[in-house]
């Protein structure tokens, strides 16, 4: 008898723990406390390249001999997060070999018996996140394999200089090396390698379908999933990868000439925590955030992202299958917390608000698509504290709403598989808590994928439970079936039908299922008309330096971004760990506002660093800028700032031959404003040639005069006849 009852304990024991042999080793996960499942984490894929090539793409995994206890949960990538004791106070946390991957697996999924598979992407802003910033539970009930995994995030990830060195899209080739082993192993759990679905939420979304259109993904994916996210999204291509890698270094005080072999030594020798505290904080009024994908040069190794996205979706070169693609019906809501500053800006300044994949030839262009913004959106009124639901509607559209509409069409109209569209409008206690929950209603970014994985967040409430049940039921049976309505129940009372062009049906997922017709249409027309004519078709990467480009965000606006726009100290995203120790954001949704009268005020000083005037395909125009202060010396200092729609040229008093040093010749140095009343007569002269509504070009003259501290302006306009010849 009691042999039976050790034999009995001893069974039960053992089906606490799963052995799978791995083609590097053994590992070995614990089942899920209420037994529904096992888990495995911290699984090595790949290893991390170190020294002078951690910028490259990964290697292969190093095998091991002994059982590996698949418990680690805490890997995640080197990146920095902001401690509760000060703005100030920067932690830098994580491994630089990071490459782990997470398998939860059911308990009747064997070899014998193959379940589907659902791989997520996390997000972060393409400077933070680990995959397991989420849980898989509810997932993971409905009978399906659920991975996750780590990516190098930040510079490491998606610093792009175009050269051997730093080639780019590091991150991009650790997700593919991860996607590799998925389909090498994944039989080992349990898994059918012939139904893998990739999904992904924010600009885990972004990279999923970038993965999804490139030809390295070929054979590893069978289905996609895309939450609040598109590869058409104006953050998800950097367009000048080079000047933002220049930008940053000058933020992390690099004083080197602009040599691309001088910047791609500065990055190879960094401090990992300089790269990692300038990678995490660009919530940026452009919709983008530093470091991003980028179009690969070919250099005879494999690339991840050949040309633009959206060239790939109009030619129709990309895999045909499934695609289940939608946002929140206010995802605009994550930016309502810079809505008390940024208001103030976009009417001094909108130019800084239009979204980074625009371009321009002209500034009548550009403030004609201002203009027809204004009305749009605004009505062309003055933007106010009553203009909040204005301002949440244009950052929904211009992010998100409009990219994943237009990456929809494209899909369904290029391939005889399916594409199912959704909106999200859901309010619940899981949904993100914001700054105007009592004057705005809605689902904002991200608010959706907290219904099918778990945030830490908790909710008993019973449409909250029924609102999981339905998305999780339906994300899993289109992992199953290519279908998410595959059968209809009690819980799924609706059939959800395929989105066509002809045929431009929906899904509104609310406290009821409702399909319906017609999403974003009036929207979609307004910007489509305007991308048709402006979009910024990125081109792969050149390894050189032009600067400086007034479309990239300036070293001086990276410095006081740093300080104002990093990750929160306290945060209700449901993102946030629960143990405190690590705050992961996409930074769409998650920065703390520490604007003020002073910022406001640094704002307009930058504006004519980070304003979007990109005018490379016009003919070269020329203005020069003379610029006097007073330095620590006590000495006048002048600099003359030659500036041309190619580069821009400065020079120092004593080598700068112009009639203003003639003017000055004793070399003195020209002072600050501040002070300059106390000198007797200061001149200072502003060239500027722009082209005027007739296409001529006209030169404005503008000369300050200050003399015993009263200033005196001038300004003369000339048609300039030898340019316009």
């Amino acid at each position: 008898m009691w042999s039976l009852i050790f034999l009995f304990i001893f069974s039960v024991s053992a089906e606490d723990s799963k052995t799978v042999e791995l083609d590097s080793g053994w590992v070995e996960g614990k089942k899920y406390w209420n037994g529904d499942y096992y888990e495995f984490y911290g699984i090595p894929y790949a290893s991390v390249p170190t020294g002078r090539d951690r910028f490259k793409a990964p290697l292969p995994v190093t095998p091991w001999e002994n059982v590996l206890p698949a418990s680690d949960t805490n890997k995640r990538c080197k990146q920095c997060y902001h401690t509760d004791a000060s703005d100030e106070d920067v932690v830098l946390d994580g491994d630089e070999d990071c490459l782990v991957i997470n398998v939860i697996t059911p308990l009747i999924a064997s070899e014998t018996n193959p379940v589907p598979v659902l791989v997520y992407i996390h997000s972060g802003a393409f400077s933070g996140g680990t995959g397991n910033m989420a849980k898989f539970t509810y997932l993971a009930r409905h009978d399906i394999i659920v991975v996750s995994f780590n990516y190098r995030v930040g510079a490491i990830g998606f610093a792009c200089l175009g050269n051997e060195e730093i080639p780019g899209n590091a991150a991009l080739k650790d997700q593919v090396a991860a996607l590799r082993w998925i389909k090498r192993n994944i039989n080992k759990f349990g898994g059918d390698p012939d139904k893998i679905t990739l999904a992904g939420f924010s600009v885990g979304a972004s990279m999923a379908e970038l993965l999804a259109l490139s030809k390295a993904s070929d054979g590893l994916i069978n289905r996609l999933i895309l939450e609040s996210g598109s590869a058409l999204a104006p953050f998800t291509i950097n367009r000048d990868p080079v000047s933002t890698a220049w930008n940053i270094a000058q933020a992390m005080g690099y004083n080197g000439t602009a040599n691309i072999d001088e910047l791609t030594e500065f990055y190879l020798n960094a401090n990992i925590k300089d790269l990692a505290l300038k990678s995490l904080n660009y919530f940026l009024p452009n919709s983008t955030f530093g470091f991003a994908p980028c179009i690969e040069r070919d250099q005879g190794l494999e690339r991840i992202v050949t040309e633009s996205p959206l060239d790939t979706l109009r030619k129709g070169e990309f895999k045909k299958i499934p695609v289940l693609t939608g946002f929140s019906n206010m995802e605009g809501l994550s930016r309502s917390i810079k809505f008390g500053t940024w208001r103030e800006e976009m009417n001094e300044n909108f130019a800084d608000f239009l979204p980074a994949d625009l371009k321009f030839k002209t500034e009548d262009e550009k403030n004609e698509v201002i203009n027809k913004i204004k009305k749009y959106y605004f009505n062309d009124k003055v933007i106010n504290h009553e203009s909040l639901k204005n301002y949440i509607d244009y950052f929904s559209d211009v992010m998100f709403k409009y990219s994943i509409m237009k990456s929809a069409q494209l899909h369904s109209s290029m391939s005889n598989n399916p594409v199912y569209l959704y909106e999200f409008s859901y309010v619940g206690k899981l949904n993100i808590q914001h700054n105007y929950m009592d004057r705005i209603k809605g689902a904002s970014h991200r608010d959706q994928t907290a219904y099918i994985l778990d945030f830490y967040g908790f909710t008993n409430n019973y449409k909250d439970l029924t609102t999981r049940d339905r998305m999780t039921t339906m994300w899993t049976d289109f992992a199953q079936y290519g279908n998410p309505t595959e059968y209809e129940s009690a819980l799924l009372t609706v059939k959800w039908p395929s989105y066509t062009e002809k045929s431009p049906m929906y899904l509104e997922i609310n406290k009821n299922l409702q399909v319906k017709k017609g999403l974003f249409t009036e929207g979609f027309k307004f910007w489509d008309q305007i991308y048709n004519k402006y979009h910024w078709d990125p081109q792969p990467v050149s390894p050189e330096i032009i600067l400086p480009r007034k479309d990239q965000i300036t070293a001086e606006v990276l410095k006081a971004e740093t300080k104002k726009q990093s990750l929160p100290k306290e945060s209700n995203n449901d993102e946030q760990d629960i143990k405190g120790k690590q705050l992961i954001s996409d930074n769409i949704e998650n920065t703390t506002d520490n604007s003020s009268k002073g910022q406001s005020k640094n704002k307009k000083e930058e504006q004519n660093t980070s304003g979007e005037n990109r005018m490379d395909k016009q003919p070269t125009l020329k203005s020069t800028t003379t610029k006097t202060k007073r330095g620590k010396d006590g000495k006048i200092v002048k600099e003359v700032i030659t500036e041309t729609n190619q580069k821009t040229e400065k020079a120092d008093n004593d080598t700068n031959d112009t009639k203003d040093i003639k003017e000055n010749p004793q070399n003195e140095k020209l002072k600050t404003d501040e002070n300059i009343e106390n000198q007797s007569t200061l001149k200072k002269t502003t060239t500027k040639i722009k082209r005027g509504k007739d296409g001529k070009l006209v030169k404005k003259v503008i000369t300050e005069t200050y003399q015993n501290g009263n200033k005196v302006q001038t300004e003369t306009e000339t048609k300039n006849t030898k340019d316009n010849k």
